[in-house]
């Protein structure tokens, strides 16, 4: 039988590594940093949906702290001035 949560929940982590992929070649620092929170959101919905799948809550514990690392990471890393050259 298909579980529907363990399915939503891989589609969600496909979607998390497209834009991981989307890291690699952007232009600015501004879209790499959108990419990566765009990553975090969807691998915590798709931690959500294992979870709802799976029954233990651990995973949904992990994905948000790691989510909020990530998070705070990218807030650091945009309001460090950088010397844009043309």
């Amino acid at each position: 039988m298909l579980d529907i949560w363990l399915f939503a929940a891989v589609c969600l982590f496909i979607l998390a590594f497209c834009a991981v992929l989307r890291v690699i070649p952007g232009p600015t620092l501004h879209d790499r940093l959108i990419a990566v929170n765009v990553a975090a959101t969807l691998a915590c919905a798709g931690a959500l949906a294992l979870t709802v799948s799976v029954g233990d809550l651990i995973i949904l514990t992990l994905a948000g702290l790691i989510a909020c690392i990530v998070f705070v990471i990218t807030i650091w890393i945009a309001q460090v001035p950088r010397s844009e050259t043309p």
